[in-house]
Order: C-alpha cells, then sequence, then structure tokens
C-alpha cells in the first residue's frame, strides 16, 4: 500500500485524541481506565515507534505510567490476569515493567491465569529482560493450558477465543 505510512500516522494521531490527562484510552473519546485496552492501544503505539513512526513523546510516556499505575492497584488475577499479563507484555517491551512483579507471577501465581494468552505475555515478558528458563516454563505453561483447552468461558475480558490464543502463543513465542 503505497499510502500505509500515511494512514499509519493518522491512525496514531486520531488515537491520541483518546487519551485522557491521566494517560488512558476510550474507545470513542478520553478514556476511563480499561486496562486491556490501555493495553492494546499501548502495545500498537510501541510497535509503531519501533518501526519510526511519529508518536508524542509525553502521549507515550503517559500510556505506560497509566499501565504501571493501574497494575499498582490490581492483584486480582482470577477475575483480570488477562490484562495484567498483556499491560506487564507491554511494559516490557518498553523496559518498565518490574522484573520482581514478572518473576513473583511466573513463580509463584503463573497457574491463576485462565488463558493460555495470559502465560503467554508472562513468557514473553520473562524473555525480553533474558530470564530463559522461566520463560520457557511459562511458554510450556501456556502451551499445555491451550491444549487442555479449559477456557470455555463465553466471555472473557481480553475479548479472546481459544483460536486467538493459539495464535498469540505462536507469535509470542
Amino acid at each position: 500500500d503505497p499510502n500505509l505510512r500515511e494512514r499509519v500516522q493518522g491512525a496514531i494521531e486520531r488515537v491520541m485524541t483518546f487519551q485522557s490527562s491521566g494517560g488512558s484510552f476510550g474507545l470513542w473519546g478520553p478514556g476511563w481506565g480499561d486496562l486491556w485496552l490501555d493495553s492494546y492501544i499501548t502495545d500498537f503505539l510501541t510497535r509503531a515507534r519501533e518501526a519510526n513512526y511519529g508518536v508524542p513523546v509525553q502521549g507515550m510516556t503517559s500510556a505506560l505510567e497509566n499501565l504501571q499505575n493501574q497494575l499498582s492497584y490490581t492483584t486480582d488475577i482470577k477475575g483480570r490476569g488477562t490484562e495484567i499479563a498483556y499491560a506487564l507484555y507491554v511494559l516490557a517491551r518498553n523496559r518498565k515493567a518490574s522484573v520482581g512483579d514478572l518473576r513473583y507471577y511466573a513463580d509463584t501465581r503463573l497457574d491463576e491465569f485462565t488463558s493460555p494468552m495470559a502465560r503467554a505475555h508472562i513468557a514473553a515478558a520473562l524473555a525480553l529482560y533474558g530470564d530463559s528458563q522461566r520463560s520457557e516454563l511459562a511458554f510450556a505453561s501456556a502451551l499445555r493450558q491451550a491444549q487442555a483447552g479449559t477456557n470455555d468461558a463465553f466471555y472473557r475480558s481480553d475479548y479472546g477465543s481459544p483460536l486467538r490464543d493459539g495464535a498469540a502463543i505462536l507469535a509470542l513465542a
């Protein structure tokens, strides 16, 4: 597409208009703090910045700080584990995740994450920090969970499905 750069840059500019002063994003305007949506948009901005698109520094900084702040108040892994894992992965891509938190989740609470993709996000985040041993164990856990097909929930806070989980595990590995 000859207009790709222009279209992606336009998407970045449009998404930034949906950012609140606290760094969160909304679907139709400035947001209210949906951790999954905030992680998803911050992931998009991270990838765009890595591909040398113009991402506003202050907006990116606010988005990352928002993820860190939300994680400070979110400990419900059973109910929000998919969101927590995705936020940690996005922060790790930006070298802003706490490696201690990642190791804690991998060592003591990995089985509480209810989706294979969440476990793969923890694994990929650990790999980004060079912790290959924990990363391999977390990826193996994600694969076992995906193969077992134990997540048949009708609604998931990460808008996921078993097919998407499998694709994510492959992409993150």
